[in-house]
Protein backbone atom coordinates (compact mmCIF):
# COMPACT_ATOMS: atom_id res chain seq x y z
CA UNK A 1 0.00 0.00 0.00
CA UNK A 2 1.58 3.51 -0.82
CA UNK A 3 1.09 6.37 0.90
CA UNK A 4 0.78 9.79 -0.87
CA UNK A 5 3.16 12.70 -0.10
CA UNK A 6 1.75 15.36 1.31
CA UNK A 7 3.78 18.64 1.64
CA UNK A 8 3.50 21.74 3.52
CA UNK A 9 2.81 25.60 1.82
CA UNK A 10 6.32 25.73 2.37
CA UNK A 11 9.26 23.87 1.87
CA UNK A 12 12.79 24.73 3.35
CA UNK A 13 15.28 25.09 1.09
CA UNK A 14 18.76 24.54 3.02
CA UNK A 15 19.18 20.84 4.64
CA UNK A 16 19.39 22.56 8.62
CA UNK A 17 16.41 24.57 8.07
CA UNK A 18 14.59 21.48 6.62
CA UNK A 19 16.04 19.13 9.65
CA UNK A 20 14.78 21.98 11.74
CA UNK A 21 11.27 21.79 10.39
CA UNK A 22 11.10 17.96 10.91
CA UNK A 23 12.34 18.50 14.41
CA UNK A 24 9.42 21.46 15.15
CA UNK A 25 6.83 19.08 13.44
CA UNK A 26 8.13 16.06 15.92
CA UNK A 27 7.24 18.55 18.86
CA UNK A 28 3.80 19.98 17.26
CA UNK A 29 2.88 16.32 17.32
CA UNK A 30 3.47 15.66 21.05
CA UNK A 31 2.02 19.07 21.65
CA UNK A 32 1.12 22.69 21.10
CA UNK A 33 3.99 24.54 20.19
CA UNK A 34 5.05 27.95 22.62
CA UNK A 35 5.37 31.26 20.41
CA UNK A 36 8.62 31.29 19.31
CA UNK A 37 8.92 28.09 18.22
CA UNK A 38 5.01 28.10 16.45
CA UNK A 39 6.03 31.34 14.99
CA UNK A 40 9.69 29.72 13.47
CA UNK A 41 7.42 26.63 11.93
CA UNK A 42 5.36 29.33 10.25
CA UNK A 43 8.19 30.81 9.39
CA UNK A 44 9.53 27.33 7.70
CA UNK A 45 6.56 25.81 6.31
CA UNK A 46 4.11 28.48 5.82
CA UNK A 47 1.46 28.39 8.13
CA UNK A 48 0.87 26.10 11.87
CA UNK A 49 -0.19 22.48 11.06
CA UNK A 50 -2.54 20.79 13.36
CA UNK A 51 -1.11 17.49 14.92
CA UNK A 52 -2.73 15.22 12.25
CA UNK A 53 -1.07 17.77 9.73
CA UNK A 54 2.25 17.52 11.59
CA UNK A 55 2.26 13.57 11.63
CA UNK A 56 2.00 13.57 7.39
CA UNK A 57 4.12 16.59 6.85
CA UNK A 58 6.90 15.41 8.69
CA UNK A 59 6.63 11.83 7.16
CA UNK A 60 7.38 14.03 3.48
CA UNK A 61 9.68 16.25 4.85
CA UNK A 62 12.22 13.33 6.11
CA UNK A 63 11.96 12.01 3.01
CA UNK A 64 13.68 14.62 1.34
CA UNK A 65 16.83 14.05 3.59
CA UNK A 66 17.39 10.87 2.91
CA UNK A 67 19.59 9.90 -0.04
CA UNK A 68 17.78 9.28 -3.34
CA UNK A 69 18.73 5.75 -3.49
CA UNK A 70 17.04 4.67 -0.11
CA UNK A 71 14.05 7.31 -1.37
CA UNK A 72 13.89 4.80 -4.39
CA UNK A 73 14.44 1.41 -2.58
CA UNK A 74 11.79 1.61 0.38
CA UNK A 75 9.33 3.19 -2.39
CA UNK A 76 9.76 -0.26 -4.52
CA UNK A 77 8.89 -2.28 -1.19
CA UNK A 78 5.26 -0.68 -1.16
Amino acid sequence: MSKKMQFPPQIPQSKDKLERAVSLLGNRIQADLKSKPAQELVTLLGRYPSPEEAIVWKQSLKQLTRPKRQRYREDDND
